[in-house]
């Protein structure tokens, strides 16, 4: 099971983590939360990563666990993850040349951003991302997917009512020319899918998804 993380960061990020068994320290991935927070689908996530060898984590980026509009400003949700870099490097669990991303809604557009402003990433998942949402073209992953400095992994839905498949037809085409980066589209499923706990959980699509997942980041951590 995840535990709370200890440490002189305590007070200002409450960081769910799980670790494999064993000293360490271990490739790492780290969780970019979903609109919600860090709820208990994002707290899965962790644990399922774990169970495949990972240290996984997470922040919660609103910090007292709260959903609002007015906490999911972008600024302080990367201050958070500034402080979270910082934590990881002083981390004897974390090996910082193997350290992955994943992010789901929200969380999946945060993924490609973090993957443009760093460098410290070997490997990124993004599910249900969001590549044409910006407040401006510089925080549009479709216009920096020449930025990207990790292989990156995106996963859709087909019927995902709020990333329009035309969309992701463009940031496929061009974030796979020539570039080391994938993506899927699964028919008939929705946004969300992956959620156990969702309406929308589709049991074929997130097997199969959570399968290519593992395999990214086996690949490129491991």
């Amino acid at each position: 099971m995840g535990y709370q993380a200890k440490g002189k960061f305590q007070q200002l990020l409450n960081i769910y983590e799980n670790k494999p068994k064993g000293n360490g320290p271990f490739p790492t991935i780290v969780l970019f939360m979903h609109a919600y927070g860090f709820d208990d689908p994002m707290k899965k996530v962790v644990d399922d990563l774990a169970d495949n060898g990972y240290y996984a984590l997470g922040v919660d980026s609103y910090l007292n666990g709260t959903f609002s509009f007015q906490n999911r400003e972008e600024d302080s949700i990367f201050k958070s993850f500034d402080l979270l870099v910082m934590w990881l490097k002083n981390n004897e669990f974390v090996d910082m040349n193997k350290l992955g991303c994943i992010g789901f809604c929200m969380g999946g557009r945060h993924v490609y951003l973090a993957n443009v402003f760093t460098d410290i990433f070997k490997a990124c998942v993004s599910y249900y991302g969001f590549p044409h949402r910006g407040a401006t073209e510089d925080v549009t992953p479709q216009n920096r997917i020449g930025d990207f400095t990790a292989p990156v992994f995106s996963i859709f839905g087909s019927e995902d009512k709020g990333i329009p498949m035309e969309n992701v037809k463009e940031y496929q085409e061009a974030s796979e020319k020539d570039l080391p980066h994938s993506s899927i589209v699964y028919e008939g499923a929705g946004h969300g899918f992956l959620n156990p706990y969702s309406p929308n959980h589709h049991k074929e699509a997130a097997e199969d998804a959570w399968k290519k997942t593992v395999e990214h980041f086996n690949k490129y951590l491991k």
